[in-house]
């Protein structure tokens, strides 16, 4: 079993040396330290395994090959306020740079809990970014390939791949890395004994997360690997990605693809966009289970494309993106008003619950509905049938999709007429009722937190929709 140590070393962050993704540098920032926590970066070294896929099982292709990553740590500045439970978000490395998009939807409870993020980088692209952001900073981090050779033509999704690189060491960087975290040299960093460490991820992370828990997590697939994790909560992203980018990915449709018998809880998001074939396929779905060695949980999103654009406003800063030569902002696309976040900050509530006492979370009343080709049916409002229904989605003002012109994984997002509106809800105060009904509703099944509900009521009644009815 792979069970290296790790050495850590700290990154002093100064004037001209600052982390990358640093919480008060972000489009939107937040300052820590109004709310009782501190930033830190680390980088971190050891010996990774990189593995093969054999008939479905991992096996060792090279062993012991040195690496050097970072990751970046929030937590209480106080340590009695830790609750005890580390949380680590494998950053999404899409646009080849870190970003953390499950960190952007659940750091108000996170912090609330006093539970401890730490953000890690999982792709040789992104570490190259990093050094081109600042070269002093980062100039010993290490993704060296002990045997070049030529990138599989068909890991499209991986297409920054170089030959003397290897992301196929991420497997042990991820298990040593959480590992790290139960052991003494890694309580000493966070200042007091940890009882949990979770993972979460989003997209493409989540890819790398699923093989994961697919390949090494499973209790019926023998593994070279004892995974540290306690439980994960993904969105999007249940198709796996290959062990090392000279192998061909698995078909979607092989057995390995369908989670199953993980011995840890397992909360997945979907979107209604996800299951056709980019980061998810049809044949991924299965039935939710409170079995204890197969917890899972399945909750696609009805109108709910594939970019949570929260995510959008809390990513590296303008200065940051100009110093890798490249462009950021906020997308040129809808903020649909699906509040996915307050149903993710719940299930990660609701994931340490069922880790720690085994109090299952809710399910979702179905999965989306389809046709016979996977493709989702629809209502006579526009949107899609089943599903995990937000309370925007169950009294709706508009069409929610994903899909526009520029890219498919965007959210559309399609105003009712006032015609359509007074027909819904003839006055404000008969929308207010609707809303009020399926937000206390999402409650009771424990989907949202008592305080977004009662955000989501305030909102609901600050809504113009279809008019303010003043008379009242």
């Amino acid at each position: 079993m792979s069970c290296k140590k790790i050495s850590a070393k700290f990154l002093e962050r100064t004037s001209d040396s600052i982390p990358w993704e640093a919480a008060d540098r972000q489009l939107v920032p937040i300052y820590l330290e109004r709310y009782g926590y501190e930033e830190a970066e680390y980088q971190y070294s050891g010996q990774a395994n990189i593995y093969s896929l054999k008939n479905e099982q991992a096996e060792v292709k090279y062993a012991d090959v040195p690496y050097t990553n970072r990751f970046l740590l929030r937590k209480p500045r106080n340590a009695e306020k830790f609750s005890g439970n580390v949380v680590i978000e494998l950053l999404n490395p899409s646009n080849s740079w870190d970003v953390s998009p499950m960190w952007c939807q659940v750091w108000p409870s996170m912090l609330e809990d006093g539970d401890i993020y730490i953000g890690v980088t999982i792709r040789a692209v992104c570490a190259a970014s990093l050094k081109k952001y600042n070269l002093k900073r980062y100039k010993e981090l290490n993704w060296g390939n002990p045997n070049p050779a030529p990138v599989s033509q068909k890991i499209l999704m991986w297409q920054h791949c170089s030959e003397d690189t290897e992301f196929g060491l991420v497997w042990d960087m991820l298990t040593q890395l959480g590992s790290f975290f139960k052991e003494e040299a890694g309580q000493e960093i966070v200042g007091s004994p940890v009882k949990k460490v979770y993972a979460m991820s989003c997209s493409q992370s989540s890819m790398f997360l699923s093989t994961y828990f697919n390949t090494f997590h499973e209790s019926d697939r023998k593994s070279p690997i004892s995974p540290p994790f306690d439980g994960y909560l993904t969105y999007t992203g249940s198709t796996m990605v290959p062990l090392n980018q000279s192998e061909d990915p698995v078909e979607p449709t092989a057995d390995i693809q369908k989670t199953r018998n993980c011995p840890v809880p397992i909360i997945r998001f979907m979107s209604q966009w996800d299951f056709r074939d980019f980061a998810g396929h049809i044949s991924h779905r299965r039935k939710d289970s409170d079995e204890k060695g197969d917890r899972f949980r399945l909750y696609e999103i009805g109108g709910h494309a594939h970019n949570a654009f929260s995510g959008a406003l809390y990513r590296p800063g303008y200065e940051e993106i100009a110093a890798i030569e490249k462009k950021t902002g906020f997308p040129a696309t809808d903020f649909a008003p699906l509040d996915i976040d307050s149903v993710m900050r719940q299930a990660l509530r609701n994931l340490k619950l069922w880790s720690e006492e085994n109090i299952a979370p809710p399910h979702a009343q179905n999965l989306i509905a389809v046709d016979e080709d996977g493709h989702e049916l629809f209502d006579e409002n526009g949107n899609c049938k089943g599903g995990l229904r937000l309370p925007q989605l169950t009294v709706p003002i508009a069409r929610y999709y994903s899909g526009t012109a520029k890219n498919p994984q965007d959210s559309a997002y399609v105003p009712f007429s006032e015609e359509r509106l007074l027909k819904l809800y003839p006055t404000h105060t008969d929308y207010v009722k609707k809303m009020f009904a399926a937000i206390d509703e999402m409650l009771f099944q424990n989907f949202i937190s008592v305080q977004d509900a009662d955000r989501m009521k305030k909102e609901a009644v600050m809504a113009p929709i279809p008019k303010l009815d003043k008379s009242v």
